[in-house]
């Protein structure tokens, strides 16, 4: 494993949802997910999400304002 494969890639960002797991109370947490196995960590799920939003509406030269919120129901829907 190389070395820029054993953090998130995201801990050098200012975001506050992982600012909250370095406090104190939370090292556990960080040293868990943040390091070695940071992809089991929802907060990286969700940054990795939103980085590959802005990649794809860049890359089709489209803005974050084009997207519409959509709602899916957990329930099978008959016809």
């Amino acid at each position: 494993m190389s070395y820029d494969n054993r953090y998130c890639p995201f801990l050098n960002r200012n975001d506050s949802r992982c600012a909250q797991r370095f406090q104190v109370s939370h090292l556990q947490f960080a040293f868990q997910h943040c390091f070695e196995q940071y992809k089991s960590c929802p907060t990286y799920l969700e940054l990795l999400v939103e980085r590959r939003v802005r990649q794809g509406t860049m890359a089709h030269g489209q803005t974050a304002t084009n997207l519409v919120p959509v709602t899916i129901c957990g329930k099978a829907m008959s016809r």
